[in-house]
């Protein structure tokens, strides 16, 4: 696949998040990796065409200063996969004479090193120190390769007041190129942030709530168990897909599914495959397909609220520096659906019979496999046949945004001892020619109000309690487009 074959994909995706997007939002920018919200944001091209930067825009509000940087290039922002060396700096005080040198940018307080993952923020007695990115609250979206990415900076961790004008400078130190702001710096908004107050009950008409949790193997502990307890309460699913959980049995999960959020159709159903993936459901469940690495394909009976069945897939693929192992799996996967979705093949869905895949996809470095679970862009055909389209109507899957409920960021991971950013490592992906999405979200308890968290019977540390990742919900009914065809799909070589 090209580099421009994928750009052209990222973008469609960002386009397909906004129809989904489910919350109480008002302007402002939200890390999202959608970059609508940036139109009419005015935008500084770089002249230096000797390396990768294009173009950079700089937008404020009263508690984050952010960026968007625009590449020639797949680069991921936070590796150097493709050397970058991308840097930000930032005058606080106007003064030339104190602070560092940024190529030729001089009186940086504070320096973000993007590539290198940290900080650099000057001293009153003239040295330098080092924090990591989390430290400094810098949030950015794609967590994966890009063409375009977004950044978030807090003011009020990093000292921008905004008492006095602010001068930027941006540099790629691979290439030399650079971009400033003018001499006089830039005058900071104290706008308000995007207010974001999504609901976690069900949206009315809801066929199906999904949920997908890489729950850190911390069943065996009471107190991430407690916060597990309150969130599941709190949000209801009908379907849970899970990782990390290889130390606990179906039993044992069901048994405490039992007791935290009880459901009248009776106990929990919950299968789990080889090693560390569970789908537990309120419905029977039909079928599974643990022979698929590192991904765990279930069947589940939800005929009595969608008119038919439901292939749920739980996934957790190679995690860090494994983006070659992360291509096969998922050209795996997609030969694996282009099968069940083709008649006479090893697996049999009944034609229009819904498909959603998530969990902890691991998307980090250049993300191809990405690509590939959206668009059936299938890498190695040679091992695993031919590309196909992956949704009953003939087109891609849709990404669902899943924007935390209470704070304009998409991140579902986060370790602020880590010195990797937080970023989206958890996804969901849904037919949208069969499946109609209502509502998506994260839940990340830090942000959510007083009264929010009393609302939903909540405590503000329960999401990094249970978990290191969190909880991506979405809610879904059934939905027919217009016209829609059955796919003529190819067998695999």
């Amino acid at each position: 696949m090209s580099i421009r074959h994928i750009l052209a994909s990222f973008s469609a995706a960002a386009l397909l998040c906004v129809a989904c997007l489910s919350a109480t939002a008002q302007g402002g920018i939200t890390i999202d990796h959608n970059f609508s919200d940036w139109n009419g944001i005015e935008t500084f091209q770089v002249s230096d065409t000797t390396g990768p930067l294009e173009s950079v825009a700089f937008t404020s509000d009263e508690e984050r200063i952010y960026l968007r940087l625009t590449y020639d290039r797949l680069i991921a922002l936070d590796e150097g996969i493709i050397p970058h060396g991308t840097k930000l700096a930032f005058d606080l005080d106007g003064n030339p004479g104190s602070g560092q040198f940024m190529g030729s940018f001089s009186g940086a307080d504070v320096v973000v090193h993007l590539q290198d993952r940290y900080v650099s923020a000057a001293q009153s007695n003239g040295t330098n120190e080092s924090e990591s990115l989390n430290s400094a609250q810098v949030r950015m979206a794609p967590t994966y390769g890009g063409f375009d990415h977004e950044i978030a900076i807090d003011r009020s961790v990093n000292g921008i007041d905004g008492d006095q004008p602010l001068k930027w400078s941006v540099m790629c130190s691979s290439s030399g190129q650079q971009i400033s702001s003018d001499d006089n710096g830039v005058d900071l908004s104290e706008s308000s942030a995007v207010a974001m107050s999504t609901p976690l009950e069900r949206t009315d008409g809801t066929a199906v709530r999904l949920a997908f949790w890489n729950m850190n193997r911390r069943l065996d502990d009471a107190s991430a168990r407690a916060a597990m307890a309150r969130i599941l309460q709190a949000t209801q699913p009908d379907v849970i897909a899970m990782s990390e959980v290889e130390d606990f049995s179906e039993t044992q999960v069901a048994e405490l599914l039992n007791e935290w959020i009880p459901t009248e159709m009776g106990p929990w159903n919950v299968v789990k495959d080889d090693w560390d993936l569970m789908v537990a459901s309120r419905w029977p469940i039909n079928g599974s397909y643990p022979e698929v690495y590192r991904q765990f394909p279930v069947v589940i009976e939800t005929g009595d609220v969608w008119g038919s069945d439901l292939m749920v897939t739980a996934s957790h693929l190679k995690c860090c520096n494994g983006a070659d192992q992360r291509q096969t799996e998922a050209d795996e996967y997609m030969a694996f659906l282009r099968d069940a979705m083709t008649p006479g093949g090893q697996v049999n869905l009944p034609y229009k019979t819904p498909v959603v895949y998530g969990g902890d996809l691991n998307m980090v470095g250049p993300g191809g496999a990405m690509h590939t679970l959206l668009t059936g862009d299938i890498l190695n055909e040679a091992e695993h046949g031919p590309d196909f389209a992956p949704d009953w109507d003939g087109t891609r899957l849709a990404e669902l945004p899943c924007v935390q409920t209470d704070q304009a960021m998409n991140y579902t991971w986060r370790n602020d001892y880590s010195e990797w950013p937080a970023g989206k490592l958890d996804y969901i992906l849904v037919q949208d020619g069969v499946a109609e999405v209502l509502r998506s979200f994260s839940l990340e308890t830090a942000s959510m109000s007083d009264e929010r968290l009393n609302q939903y019977g909540l405590e503000a540390g329960d999401a990094l309690q249970a978990s290191d990742h969190f909880i991506v919900v979405a809610d879904l009914r059934k939905y027919d487009r217009p016209g829609t065809k059955p796919t003529k799909a190819k067998k695999g070589n």
